[in-house]
C-alpha cells in the first residue's frame, strides 16, 4: 500500500513539474457599462470622435470573461486601462467579473493605466494580488508575487509618478529591481507587466506618439536586463506588437522583448494567449481574436469598419507633428540642404511664407492628400501581419507618399513648377524612416541589430537573452499545436494536422 501510494505521488509530482500553464492576455480593455453610457446624454456625440468602440466594451470583456471560463487558463494578465476613465461603477463592474473568475480557479493580475486615473476607488480591495510571496511597493501600486510554480511576475505601476503618468519613480524603480533579483535568486522565471511601453515598435515612435512609452524608457530598459528580466508585457498603444532589443555594445550581449498587446475595443478585437513550458524556460505566444457578439455576427468586418471611419480622427494630430517636423528642421537641416542646391535667402523665405501656416491649413493640405492613404496604411498596421504581405505592404507606403508629394506640390503653388520634385523629394525622405518601419514591421532598420519579431505567434526563451542565433534557431510552432491568424480578413485555424479551417470549422482547401 505504501509503495502503491509513493507511486501515486511520484506519478502526481511528475505530472504537476512537466504541466504547462496557459495565461490568457488581455490589455486595454475600457470597459464603461451600460448604465455609465446611459447617464451621459452627449454619449452619442462623444463617440463620433473615438477609435473606440466604447459602446460595445461591456458586452466585449462579457465575451472575454465567458472566453475564459470555458478555456479555464492558468492565469489572466491585464496590464492597464481597465476601464474608460476611471469611473467607479466601470472598476466595480470589472472586479465583480474577475471576482467571479477567482471563484472559478482562474486568478487574475491587473496593473493600472493612465485611464484608470484619477481613481477614488479602493485599488487594493478591488484588485487583491492573490499568490504566494505577495511584495507591494508602498510608494506605488507595483507589485511582486509568484502565482504560478517557478514564475515571478512584477506589475510595474507608472501611473503614480512623480512627473506624472507614466513615470516610474526612483523608489518604485528599486523596488522592482529587488524583486527582479530576489526572484531570480530563487530560480524563478521572471515577467515584468506595465501599461506604458518601454521599447520602441517602429522607428520614431518616441517622436511621433512620445506618450505611448515611458519617460526615461531606454534606463528603464537597460536596468531590467542588467537584473535579469527579459520580457515585458504591456499595452497602451492599442496594437499588437513584439519587438525585441538587443544591446549593441559588444559586452553586454543582453536583450529585452516586450509583448505589446492591441484593445479588444479596436479592430481586430485581439486578446492572446501565453503559454509556458514546464520547466519554465521558454513561452509560447499565440494571438485571438473576438470575431461575433450576440448583437453582431461578424466584429471582423464591424470592427474594420469602424475604424476606417474614425480613424480619420487621428489625420489632425499627425497632421500637426508632421509640420512641426518641417519647422523644427527648417533652419537645422531644410536651409543648408537647399543653399547647397543653389537657393539664395531671399528665395528661401519666399517659399517658406508659401507653405500652410496655422493649423487649419496645415491639416486641411493633409487631410486631402494622405488623409486615406494613412487610414488604409493605419489599418494594415493593426492587424500585424505585415511581413505576410510585403507587396500590399510597400504599396500601401507608396500610396503615402504620392500623397505627400503632392501636397507639398499643392503648398507651393507656383513655386512647384520650378521646386516642386525637390521638396517633394525631400518629404518623402523625412517620412522613409516610419513609414518603411511600418510596413516592414522591422524596428531599427539601420541598425545590424533591426528586428523582425513576428508580431502574432511565436515562442521565445525568456530566461537567456535573445542574440540573433538564439532567434533563428527557434521553431515559431515547435509543439504543433493550433494556432489562429488574419488572413484577407478572415480567422484563420491551422491545426496540429497541418489541415485548416475557417472561425466556423469549416476546413478549408
Amino acid at each position: 500500500m505504501k509503495r502503491f501510494t509513493f507511486i501515486l505521488a511520484f506519478c502526481a509530482s511528475f505530472a504537476l513539474l512537466n504541466a504547462q500553464d496557459r495565461i490568457m492576455l488581455i490589455a486595454d480593455p475600457h470597459v464603461t457599462p451600460q448604465s455609465v453610457i446611459d447617464a451621459e446624454p452627449d454619449f452619442d456625440s462623444y463617440m463620433t470622435k473615438q477609435r473606440k468602440m466604447l459602446d460595445l466594451s461591456q458586452p466585449i470583456w462579457d465575451a472575454l470573461v465567458d472566453t475564459a471560463l470555458a478555456y479555464h487558463p492558468s492565469l489572466i494578465l491585464i496590464p492597464g486601462d481597465l476601464t474608460r476613465d476611471g469611473e467607479p461603477e466601470a472598476h466595480a463592474y470589472v472586479s465583480a467579473s474577475l471576482l467571479r473568475l477567482r471563484q472559478a480557479g482562474i486568478p487574475s493580475l491587473v496593473i493600472p493605466g493612465n485611464h484608470d486615473l484619477p481613481n477614488t476607488v479602493d485599488w487594493e480591495s478591488l484588485y487583491p494580488v492573490e499568490g504566494e510571496s505577495v511584495a507591494r511597493d508602498a510608494a506605488s501600486k507595483s507589485y511582486a508575487v509568484n502565482p504560478l510554480r517557478g514564475l515571478t511576475v512584477i506589475g510595474i505601476d507608472g501611473s503614480n509618478g512623480t512627473a506624472g503618468t507614466g513615470v516610474i519613480s526612483p523608489s518604485t524603480m528599486r523596488f522592482v529591481l529587488s524583486q527582479a533579483d530576489e526572484a531570480r535568486e530563487k530560480g524563478h522565471t521572471v515577467i515584468a507587466m506595465a501599461h506604458w511601453q518601454i521599447l520602441e515598435h517602429f522607428d520614431q515612435q518616441s517622436t511621433l506618439e512620445p506618450a505611448c512609452r515611458f519617460k526615461s524608457a531606454d534606463a528603464i530598459r537597460d536596468s531590467l536586463m542588467a537584473h535579469g528580466v527579459h520580457l515585458v508585457l504591456t499595452g497602451h498603444f492599442h496594437v499588437n506588437g513584439i519587438t525585441t532589443f538587443r544591446d549593441t555594445t559588444a559586452l553586454s550581449k543582453d536583450s529585452l522583448v516586450e509583448i505589446t498587446t492591441g484593445a479588444p475595443i479596436t479592430f481586430p478585437c485581439p486578446y492572446r494567449w501565453l503559454t509556458l513550458s514546464p520547466d519554465r524556460a521558454s513561452i509560447s505566444v499565440t494571438t485571438d481574436y473576438l470575431t461575433a457578439l450576440p448583437s453582431i455576427a461578424d466584429l471582423y468586418s464591424y470592427s474594420r469598419d469602424w475604424m476606417a471611419e474614425h480613424t480619420e480622427n487621428l489625420i489632425p494630430s499627425l497632421a500637426l507633428k508632421a509640420w512641426g517636423k518641417v519647422d523644427s528642421m527648417w533652419d537645422s537641416k531644410i536651409v543648408p540642404n537647399l543653399k547647397a542646391l543653389g537657393f539664395d535667402d531671399i528665395l528661401i523665405n519666399l517659399i517658406k511664407k508659401t507653405l500652410p501656416q496655422t493649423n487649419e491649413e496645415r491639416i486641411a493640405i493633409t487631410k486631402r492628400n494622405i488623409g486615406t492613404p494613412a487610414i488604409n496604411l493605419y489599418l494594415f498596421h493593426s492587424e500585424a501581419n505585415e511581413s505576410d504581405y510585403p507587396q500590399k505592404a510597400q504599396a500601401l507606403a507608396e500610396d503615402v507618399y504620392t500623397g505627400m508629394q503632392n501636397m507639398v506640390k499643392e503648398a507651393l503653388g507656383l513655386y512647384a513648377i520650378a521646386f516642386g520634385e525637390t521638396f517633394a523629394g525631400m518629404a518623402v525622405l523625412m517620412a522613409q524612416e516610419p513609414v518603411q518601419s511600418l510596413v516592414e514591421d522591422r524596428t531599427l532598420r539601420k541598425s545590424r541589430f533591426s528586428d523582425l519579431t513576428d508580431d502574432l505567434h511565436l515562442t521565445l526563451s525568456i530566461n537567456t537573452p535573445q542574440l540573433p542565433d538564439a532567434l533563428e534557431s527557434l521553431n515559431p510552432n515547435p509543439s504543433g499545436a493550433s494556432i489562429k491568424y488574419l488572413h484577407n480578413g478572415q480567422l484563420i485555424i491551422r491545426r496540429n494536422n497541418g489541415k485548416t479551417y475557417n472561425a466556423q470549422g469549416i476546413q478549408l482547401k
